[in-house]
Protein backbone atom coordinates (compact mmCIF):
# COMPACT_ATOMS: atom_id res chain seq x y z
CA UNK A 1 0.00 0.00 0.00
CA UNK A 2 2.84 2.41 0.60
CA UNK A 3 3.76 2.29 -3.10
CA UNK A 4 0.35 3.84 -3.89
CA UNK A 5 0.99 6.71 -1.50
CA UNK A 6 -1.30 5.31 1.19
CA UNK A 7 0.20 4.73 4.62
CA UNK A 8 -1.23 1.85 6.66
CA UNK A 9 -2.89 2.83 9.92
CA UNK A 10 -2.05 0.88 13.07
CA UNK A 11 -5.41 1.03 14.86
CA UNK A 12 -4.31 -1.49 17.49
CA UNK A 13 -1.35 0.65 18.57
CA UNK A 14 -3.43 3.71 19.43
CA UNK A 15 -6.30 4.65 21.73
CA UNK A 16 -8.65 3.67 18.90
CA UNK A 17 -7.90 0.01 19.70
CA UNK A 18 -10.63 -0.03 22.34
CA UNK A 19 -13.26 1.01 19.80
CA UNK A 20 -11.99 -1.52 17.25
CA UNK A 21 -12.28 -4.25 19.88
CA UNK A 22 -15.74 -3.00 20.92
CA UNK A 23 -16.88 -3.05 17.29
CA UNK A 24 -15.65 -6.61 16.77
CA UNK A 25 -17.38 -7.71 20.00
CA UNK A 26 -20.68 -6.19 18.86
CA UNK A 27 -20.33 -7.66 15.38
CA UNK A 28 -19.54 -11.10 16.77
CA UNK A 29 -22.43 -11.18 19.27
CA UNK A 30 -25.11 -9.28 17.38
CA UNK A 31 -26.43 -12.36 15.56
CA UNK A 32 -27.29 -14.59 18.46
CA UNK A 33 -28.51 -11.63 20.55
CA UNK A 34 -30.93 -10.79 17.74
CA UNK A 35 -32.17 -14.38 17.77
CA UNK A 36 -32.73 -14.22 21.54
CA UNK A 37 -34.74 -10.99 21.20
CA UNK A 38 -36.73 -12.43 18.29
CA UNK A 39 -37.54 -15.54 20.33
CA UNK A 40 -38.61 -13.32 23.24
CA UNK A 41 -40.92 -11.33 20.98
CA UNK A 42 -42.36 -14.48 19.41
CA UNK A 43 -43.16 -15.87 22.88
CA UNK A 44 -45.56 -13.02 23.64
CA UNK A 45 -49.15 -14.22 23.06
CA UNK A 46 -50.93 -12.32 20.27
CA UNK A 47 -54.16 -12.55 22.29
CA UNK A 48 -52.79 -9.99 24.75
CA UNK A 49 -52.30 -7.44 22.00
CA UNK A 50 -55.76 -8.13 20.57
CA UNK A 51 -57.38 -7.73 24.00
CA UNK A 52 -55.45 -4.50 24.58
CA UNK A 53 -56.59 -3.13 21.20
CA UNK A 54 -60.19 -4.00 22.02
CA UNK A 55 -59.81 -2.15 25.34
CA UNK A 56 -58.54 0.91 23.45
CA UNK A 57 -54.80 0.69 24.18
CA UNK A 58 -52.54 2.55 21.79
CA UNK A 59 -49.20 1.41 20.41
CA UNK A 60 -47.15 2.90 23.25
CA UNK A 61 -49.50 1.51 25.91
CA UNK A 62 -49.22 -1.94 24.35
CA UNK A 63 -45.44 -1.64 24.36
CA UNK A 64 -45.15 -0.46 27.99
CA UNK A 65 -47.78 -2.79 29.45
CA UNK A 66 -47.38 -5.92 27.32
CA UNK A 67 -44.15 -6.03 25.29
CA UNK A 68 -41.72 -4.54 27.82
CA UNK A 69 -42.82 -6.65 30.83
CA UNK A 70 -42.87 -9.82 28.73
CA UNK A 71 -39.33 -9.13 27.48
CA UNK A 72 -37.83 -8.79 30.99
CA UNK A 73 -36.68 -12.46 31.13
CA UNK A 74 -35.09 -12.08 27.69
CA UNK A 75 -33.38 -8.88 28.82
CA UNK A 76 -31.99 -10.58 31.94
CA UNK A 77 -30.71 -13.55 29.92
CA UNK A 78 -29.16 -11.29 27.29
CA UNK A 79 -27.45 -9.16 29.94
CA UNK A 80 -25.99 -12.19 31.70
CA UNK A 81 -24.76 -13.78 28.46
CA UNK A 82 -23.32 -10.48 27.23
CA UNK A 83 -21.50 -9.98 30.52
CA UNK A 84 -20.02 -13.46 30.37
CA UNK A 85 -19.10 -13.05 26.69
CA UNK A 86 -17.35 -9.77 27.46
CA UNK A 87 -14.84 -11.84 29.42
CA UNK A 88 -14.25 -14.00 26.34
CA UNK A 89 -13.08 -11.18 24.09
CA UNK A 90 -9.50 -11.94 25.12
CA UNK A 91 -8.91 -14.18 22.14
CA UNK A 92 -9.51 -11.37 19.66
CA UNK A 93 -7.39 -8.87 21.58
CA UNK A 94 -4.58 -11.38 22.05
CA UNK A 95 -4.53 -12.47 18.40
CA UNK A 96 -4.52 -8.93 17.10
CA UNK A 97 -2.30 -7.16 19.63
CA UNK A 98 -0.27 -9.85 21.42
CA UNK A 99 0.70 -10.21 25.07
CA UNK A 100 1.15 -6.53 25.82
CA UNK A 101 -1.37 -4.62 23.73
CA UNK A 102 -2.09 -0.92 23.77
CA UNK A 103 -3.16 0.35 27.21
CA UNK A 104 -6.82 0.86 26.25
CA UNK A 105 -7.33 -2.85 25.49
CA UNK A 106 -5.08 -4.43 28.10
CA UNK A 107 -7.69 -6.76 29.55
CA UNK A 108 -7.90 -8.69 32.76
CA UNK A 109 -7.24 -11.83 30.73
CA UNK A 110 -3.91 -10.39 29.55
CA UNK A 111 -2.93 -9.96 33.17
CA UNK A 112 -4.00 -13.55 33.93
CA UNK A 113 -2.13 -14.86 30.89
CA UNK A 114 1.05 -13.03 31.85
CA UNK A 115 0.79 -14.32 35.44
CA UNK A 116 0.27 -17.84 34.07
CA UNK A 117 3.29 -17.59 31.78
CA UNK A 118 5.45 -16.39 34.70
CA UNK A 119 3.91 -19.09 36.96
CA UNK A 120 2.73 -16.55 39.53
CA UNK A 121 0.16 -19.06 40.77
CA UNK A 122 -0.77 -17.42 44.12
CA UNK A 123 -1.76 -14.16 42.39
CA UNK A 124 -3.49 -16.06 39.61
CA UNK A 125 -5.55 -18.15 42.05
CA UNK A 126 -6.50 -15.14 44.18
CA UNK A 127 -7.52 -13.10 41.14
CA UNK A 128 -9.56 -15.98 39.70
CA UNK A 129 -11.48 -16.32 42.97
CA UNK A 130 -12.10 -12.56 43.12
CA UNK A 131 -13.32 -12.42 39.52
CA UNK A 132 -15.62 -15.39 40.14
CA UNK A 133 -17.05 -13.70 43.24
CA UNK A 134 -17.61 -10.41 41.43
CA UNK A 135 -19.35 -12.21 38.55
CA UNK A 136 -21.47 -14.16 41.03
CA UNK A 137 -22.56 -10.96 42.79
CA UNK A 138 -23.38 -9.25 39.48
CA UNK A 139 -25.35 -12.23 38.16
CA UNK A 140 -27.24 -12.63 41.46
CA UNK A 141 -28.02 -8.91 41.35
CA UNK A 142 -29.38 -9.27 37.82
CA UNK A 143 -31.47 -12.28 38.85
CA UNK A 144 -32.84 -10.38 41.86
CA UNK A 145 -33.71 -7.48 39.55
CA UNK A 146 -35.38 -9.95 37.19
CA UNK A 147 -37.49 -11.39 40.03
CA UNK A 148 -38.38 -7.87 41.17
CA UNK A 149 -39.54 -6.98 37.66
CA UNK A 150 -41.56 -10.22 37.44
CA UNK A 151 -43.34 -9.40 40.74
CA UNK A 152 -44.28 -5.92 39.48
CA UNK A 153 -46.34 -7.47 36.68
Amino acid sequence: LTCLGVQPIDFMGTGTAFWVLTGTYLWKNCGYTSILWTAGLEAIPVDQYEAARVDGAGTWQQFWHITWPELQPTLALTLILSLLNAFKVFREAYLVAGRYPQQSIYLLQHLFNNWFVSLDLPRLAAAAVLVALVLLVVILGLLKWWDHCAKDE
